[in-house]
């Protein structure tokens, strides 16, 4: 993120703008322009001009391991994942004959409907199951997912519309070197699928799959295709039946008893720039937990409190939407100040939770004010008056109307001096 040094000077100029501006002058600027000045006033008037290195509690944080890769020893039922923790998978069973019945009575009709994805698991066994006439000509099966690591400090998961092939290693059609067929999959996904085939040069890709559900269990079918290569080739093309059972394989979904991930959580207390002046730097228009965990492409949002009386969103979800929906007796409205003891607010509600399917770093989080019918973004940059602070889970957030660094005499000193401990 681009750092920005406040200095000053700059803070001066900017009061001064303010103090000698008609009307026709404030037009020229935009509400978030003119909201963010204001508060940036305020703050620094309040707090002094932040350490030029004060990253607000952000920068030093760092998320779990998020890595999915094939588990290419899934014969290995007792082993150890990439963090050397122990693992003890249950072992599928072996496909019985009355199964495999039940499975081509399905993948044996014709279906040229579109794909639908029924099932998505992110820790699988993918199990062989049968293999039809063109089955042994069919190699590289892969789950297809979008997601790439963008950032490694802090890391970030994020999808950006690429494929990218989650290989089910030593898995071919007619042969998978893995006791029983299996193949163990970690932190992947279940929801694309792709095949190449031994025609066509062996390097074109296929995505020709159908799922279903039978009998409680799950599986996919593939339906063979291949290109010539030259119009001289001709024995080298297969034109598609819409028959799903070239190749059937059975999806597993995980059961692992081990030890519980590694977890991470941190809070976020935030500031919806109403603090013009320096009566109202409580920092609790919006508190929430950001959760990780370790082997997940998750970001996993817990609302604690939300003392603001404009509408604020926290990835596009709006907080007191969210608590109303959740509490719809409640009486909660957008301006209803909720769990910070405000006398006229409610107090002991539940907090509300949501998942991001992706991995978003506290820092990235989009928290967001509406004003004037204008979305203006809560801002965290380095050097700069901050409108959010991340900070350990066990910080106590501030009352209605109670001043941050009255709660916190050290707050001050902290955004002057990052080495200070505030709280």
């Amino acid at each position: 993120m681009k750092k920005i040094i406040f200095s000053l000077v700059f803070v001066l100029m900017i009061g001064f703008s303010f103090i000698s501006c008609n009307k026709n002058d404030f037009e020229t600027y935009s509400i978030e322009d003119i909201t963010q000045s204001q508060y940036n006033n305020a703050f620094v008037k309040t707090f002094g001009i932040p350490a030029s290195n004060q990253d607000w509690g952000f920068g030093s944080r760092v998320l779990p391991n998020t890595t999915r890769a094939a588990q290419p020893n899934g014969n290995q039922w007792g082993t150890h994942d990439d963090n050397n923790k122990y693992l003890d998978w249950h072992q599928p069973s072996p496909i019985t004959n009355d199964e495999l019945t039940a499975v081509l009575a399905v993948f044996n009709q014709k279906e040229e409907g579109p794909q639908t994805v029924l099932f998505d698991f992110e820790k699988f066994f993918v199990q062989q199951v049968y293999t039809g006439p063109n089955g042994y000509k069919m190699n590289e099966l892969a789950c297809v997912t979008d997601w790439v690591q963008t950032s490694y400090w802090p890391v970030k998961w994020e999808q950006t519309g690429n494929t990218i092939d989650d290989i089910v290693n030593n898995f071919n059609a007619g042969n998978c070197t893995a006791w029983n067929g299996c193949m163990l999959m970690w932190y992947s996904s279940t929801n694309q699928w792709s095949f190449k085939t031994s025609q066509s040069g062996g390097q074109r890709i296929y995505n020709h799959w159908r799922m279903e559900k039978i009998n409680g269990n799950y599986y996919i079918g593939f339906d063979h295709e291949a290109w010539r290569q030259a119009p001289a080739n001709a024995n080298e093309e297969d034109k598609r039946d819409y028959i799903y059972n070239d190749w059937i394989i059975k999806i597993i979904p995980g059961k692992d008893d081990y030890v519980e991930p590694n977890r991470y959580t941190v809070r976020i207390i935030a500031e919806d720039l109403s603090a013009s002046t320096g009566t109202d730097f409580d920092f609790n228009d919006v508190v929430f937990d950001a959760s990780y965990q370790e082997g997940s492409n998750k970001t996993y949002v817990t609302i604690l409190a939300a003392g603001g009386t404009i509408p604020l969103y926290v990835n596009g979800k709006e907080v007191h939407d969210l608590f109303a929906k959740a509490n719809p007796n409640a009486g909660i409205t957008e301006t209803t100040m909720i769990n910070t003891n405000a006398s006229n607010g409610i107090s002991g509600i539940s907090p509300v939770s949501f998942t991001i399917n992706r991995i978003i770093a506290p820092w990235d989080i989009d928290i967001a004010i509406l004003k004037e019918r204008q979305v203006i973004p809560l801002k965290a940059e380095t050097g700069n008056p901050t409108a959010k602070i991340a900070v350990n889970t066990n910080f106590q957030w501030c009352d209605e109307r109670e001043d941050i660094k009255t709660k916190y005499p050290n707050f001050t000193n902290y955004v002057q001096d990052t080495s200070v401990n505030w709280y």
